[in-house]
């Protein structure tokens, strides 16, 4: 399917949603269940999988909230998931 320059638009509960926005959401969230599967396969902490949902949760927000995102992320940035936290922060930056 070729990819067009469609602006759909619509309202939601918290505000106007577009084609663009849902495609972002979509990118983060598929990081997000691709590092919770690498944290269920390595056996993580329960407590490091919880911060990827807590994550999961803060993306679905029609407007997350980048104090908290900033925060989670730096959890898991403790937890040595340097490389991971990159590439969701830069896909979490498209969403505010």
């Amino acid at each position: 399917m070729s990819e067009r320059n469609f602006k759909i638009s619509g309202r939601s509960r918290g505000g106007d949603v577009h084609i663009g926005h849902i495609k972002d959401v979509s990118a983060v969230l598929r990081l997000l269940d691709e590092l919770r599967e690498d944290l269920n396969d390595a056996q993580a902490p329960t407590s490091t999988i919880e911060v990827v949902d807590d994550l999961r949760v803060e993306a679905r927000k029609p407007k997350p909230g980048r104090d908290v995102v900033e925060h989670l992320m730096e959890k898991l940035a403790d937890r040595g998931l340097g490389e991971q936290v990159k590439e969701l922060q830069k896909a979490f930056d498209v969403l505010f």
